[in-house]
């Protein structure tokens, strides 16, 4: 089953991502640049609907990418 990243914000934790990551940071760019929702009907074929949530695709594709930039 394909699973999808939410993003919630933990009810004790003080520290935040969105805050410590710099305005000009190379990652915020390639957010504004690129739309990965393609992604999800690219892949949608090879996921079962039974069994555990996998790992949001969109993610792994942003590591690799990344990882190669």
């Amino acid at each position: 089953m394909m699973g999808r990243k939410q993003a919630t914000r933990k009810l004790f934790y003080e520290f935040s991502l969105e805050e410590r990551v710099p305005r000009d940071h190379f990652l915020r760019r390639l957010a504004k640049a690129i739309d990965f929702s393609f992604v999800y009907s690219m892949v949608k074929p090879y996921y079962s609907h039974t069994g555990a949530p996998s790992v949001d695709p969109v993610v792994v594709l942003k590591m690799a990418l990344i990882g190669y930039l």
